[in-house]
């Protein structure tokens, strides 16, 4: 018969045991909630010091990315090296040193103001400085409490992998909570606000999930480091590879559709949501969508986007939304279910989420970093779409010779040289950190034209119908027409004021169609972000209505939001704001804060003009 003292302690066992799961799994799922609620809401903090470019978010996937690699690395080191007793002293030290210097997230003092260049390396200091360490904190939860999860002697603890199910969840509903709840009910100082607070109780549940783990009264497991099984160099590499595609396609993808539907928090989080997703089911122990099915479904979207490719048939945006969304999605479920096949046991859980988190890096800094520097077109989507099929296990489970494998990668190495060296001598294309300008002529060669993104943002006429050179100055075309909406509204001001204008700025070069509406004596002056912009509308081999037109026009380079913040209140006449990345307009610039700035530096009796023509928006209300 036990006595009442060994079953008192029976008792605790049980409820020790019953407490592990929950509280492992909420903890788990409330790391993986911040983790990813933090990166929409700094982007959007930073979204308007670069013009609501994409490359922000892309940057700061890449950021976040790096960052989560670290704090894997740190928790491989932690687990590798520590007892669950002083690893968790040693974390739960750098939590309470991040609430005390960090906290609430703000954007740090010394960065008001970007650069002219070196937009990235800004970008990525902006955030190391003001997030980097409370998300380097957070990052390491999900393999760390894996790791000790593994080691309470719960029923469960010999595969403790479901719980990275549960931490995509959490990251998962972020992501959808912010466009949907958290950005059109709290002011993003409340977003910070309440972000500590969630930090806070992050705080505890750590410190609850170690005692669970450290109070274990059987084994000496709490008291050793992990000792992980040796892991062959060739299973390292394959991790990474297939962690490298859908991380580079996810990149890829989101540059694609924010640059041609809108710059905002919900297109940005939609690619993203997905992509967690695909862990989320490939994680499980029995998978909602099978593997096999993905598989025959990635060459069925293969197959569509190649007759989309050759052929182009209108699907609208809405259509090319859907496609490029679900080869992203199709293409993730297939590398990332082979990450869930090839994964190892608990013992090496850190280490192979390390390595999986390298190739998320590296994938992400190839599609956001390098990509726009080898490549004048947006050559890395195809690259990683061709990439996403050699993820299947057709391809994987090949094993070449040393001979055969030294001809594949020089190969390799040869074609993807040829492409380099192609993009480098296009000069139809140039590419910057806000996107792809491409300077094309008609089929008839009778017009040049500026595009970006999907959107034709100027033209010039070169030859009259019959084929002759044109001469003289430049007539305005598309959007600026003398007759036009445009052209009309700013003769209107000018009438009013007596037949001149003083002070304009106008927002956003293009072309320079527009300096072609100044009259002499008035004062223009361009505000521009992307000074590429700025070399082809002034490049005479491209288009000439800066040189006839306004050849003194000054121009002031950076994000009108905030360059425009430094002229003189009542001073202009007129402010015509003409920004466009491919067909989507920098919300920023017509916010309620913007139209108020744009009111200030106005005189009582100037007028603003708003070029809010949009396939895919309406903007009138």
């Amino acid at each position: 018969m036990e006595t009442p003292i060994v079953q008192a302690g029976a008792d605790v066992g049980m409820r020790r045991m019953s407490a592990v799961l929950p509280v492992y799994a909420g903890t788990i799922f409330l790391s993986a909630f911040l983790l990813f609620g933090i990166q929409p809401m700094f982007a959007k903090m930073v979204l308007p010091k670069l013009g609501g470019s994409p490359a922000v978010w892309s940057t700061a996937m890449v950021f976040f990315q790096a960052i989560l690699l670290a704090g894997y690395a740190y928790a491989h080191w932690l687990v590798g090296r520590f007892s669950v007793r002083r690893a968790a002293l040693i974390h739960i030290a750098l939590m309470i040193v991040v609430v005390a210097t960090s906290l609430p997230i703000g954007i740090a003092a010394g960065f008001e103001r970007p650069p002219q260049q070196g937009e990235f390396a800004w970008l990525l200091l902006l955030f190391a400085v003001s997030v980097g360490l409370p998300f380097f904190a957070v990052s390491a939860n999900g393999p760390l409490l894996q790791a000790w999860f593994a080691r309470t002697g719960h029923a469960h603890a010999r595969d403790p992998y479901f719980l990275y199910a549960a931490s995509n969840i959490g990251s998962f509903l972020a992501l959808l909570a912010y466009p949907f709840v958290v950005e059109p009910t709290l002011r993003l100082a409340t977003q910070a606000s309440a972000w500590a607070w969630g930090f806070g109780l992050l705080l505890a549940g750590i410190t609850a999930c170690a005692g669970l783990c450290v109070g274990r009264p059987a084994g000496r497991l709490d008291t050793m480091p992990l000792v992980a099984e040796p892991i062959p160099a060739s299973r390292k590499l394959h991790w990474l590879v297939l962690a490298f595609v859908p991380s580079g396609l996810l990149v890829a993808v989101t540059a694609h559709i924010s640059t041609d539907v809108a710059s905002g928090p919900l297109l940005w989080v939609a690619p993203l949501a997905l992509f967690l997703l695909t862990f989320v089911i490939v994680f499980q122990r029995r998978p909602l969508l099978r593997h096999g099915w993905m598989l025959n479904t990635q060459l069925l979207l293969i197959l569509g986007y190649m007759v989309v490719m050759v052929f182009n048939p209108p699907l609208g945006w809405g259509g090319e939304l859907v496609l490029h969304l679900a080869i992203l999605f199709v293409t993730a479920m297939v590398a990332h279910g082979e990450l869930a096949r090839l994964r190892p046991s608990a013992a090496a859980l850190t280490g192979f989420y390390l390595w999986m988190s390298l190739g998320g890096v590296l994938g992400g800094v190839f599609a956001a970093l390098l990509a726009p520097l080898l490549f004048n077109s947006v050559a890395e989507y195809p690259i990683l779409i061709v990439a996403g099929m050699l993820c299947r296990p057709s391809f994987t489970s090949l094993r070449p010779s040393r001979l055969q494998g030294a001809v594949l990668a020089g190969l390799a190495i040869v074609g993807a040289g040829a492409l380099v060296s192609h993009e480098a001598s296009r000069t139809d294309m140039v590419r910057s950190f806000f996107g792809v300008h491409r300077i094309s002529e008609t089929p008839d060669g009778r017009f040049r034209i500026l595009s970006h993104g999907s959107t034709v943002h100027g033209a010039q006429r070169l030859r009259q119908d019959d084929g002759t050179l044109v001469s003289g100055r430049p007539e305005p075309l598309t959007y600026y027409f003398t007759g036009g909406g445009i052209a009309d509204a700013i003769h209107s001001v000018r009438q009013a004021r007596g037949g001149t204008l003083g002070a304009v700025a106008a927002i956003g070069v293009g072309t320079g169609s527009l300096s072609c509406q100044a009259r002499s004596g008035e004062d223009w002056r361009f505000y521009e972000i992307d000074p590429a912009v700025i070399r082809i509308a002034t490049d005479p081999a491209r288009f000439g209505f800066l040189n006839a037109c306004a050849p003194s026009t000054d121009f002031v380079i950076g994000d009108a939001r905030l360059t425009l913040g430094d002229a003189r209140d009542g001073s202009l006449d007129l402010i015509v704001v003409d920004a466009f990345s491919s067909d989507a307009i920098p919300v920023h610039l017509l916010t309620g804060e913007a139209l108020a700035l744009y009111m200030r530096k106005l005189k009582p009796d100037g007028a603003v003009l708003l070029h809010i023509s949009n396939r895919n928006m309406e903007l009138g209300s």
